[in-house]
């Protein structure tokens, strides 16, 4: 996605969605009932004024909503960071958990069972590494331990 909107995106947003003729005949309706004669080329300069203003709206609309989206995304970075050591501790534990398993396992002479925990600890290797791959607009912030 791009930080800047489209101007049809900007358009459809904040137009009226009437043609040009349609909304200078509600400007002159609006200004008889006002009880002011209707003078075409100073109503096409004051609506040029206001498309001109409409536009500047959009536009502090755009950046503003881009400004956001970055920060945002600074913010879920910072988080992302901080809780990193956090994330990395519990993958320890989980993998200790599994290799406590295996080596139960293996004493008993459960080679299928120590089989089966090892590929159940390779598949959460590998969702972490997906995880930490993802972007951080698709990352779920929370513990990373995939639980």
């Amino acid at each position: 996605m791009t930080d800047r909107l489209s101007e049809q995106q900007l358009a459809e947003t904040f137009d009226q969605f009437e043609s040009p003729e349609t909304r200078q005949a509600r400007w002159e309706n609006a200004a008889l009932a006002a009880g002011r004669e209707v003078d075409r080329n100073t109503l096409r300069v004051y609506m040029a004024v206001a498309d001109a203003e409409l536009m500047k709206a959009a536009d502090d609309w755009a950046n503003a909503m881009s400004a956001s989206a970055a920060k945002v995304r600074r913010l879920k970075a910072r988080v992302a960071e901080l809780e990193r050591p956090a994330v990395e501790a519990r993958r320890a534990e989980i993998r200790q958990s599994f290799t406590e398993l295996i080596a139960q396992a293996e004493q008993d002479r459960d080679y299928e069972g120590a089989f089966e925990v090892r590929c159940r600890l390779r598949d959460r290797e590998e969702q972490w590494a997906r995880e930490d791959a993802a972007p951080l607009d698709l990352r779920i912030i929370g513990d990373g331990t995939g639980l």
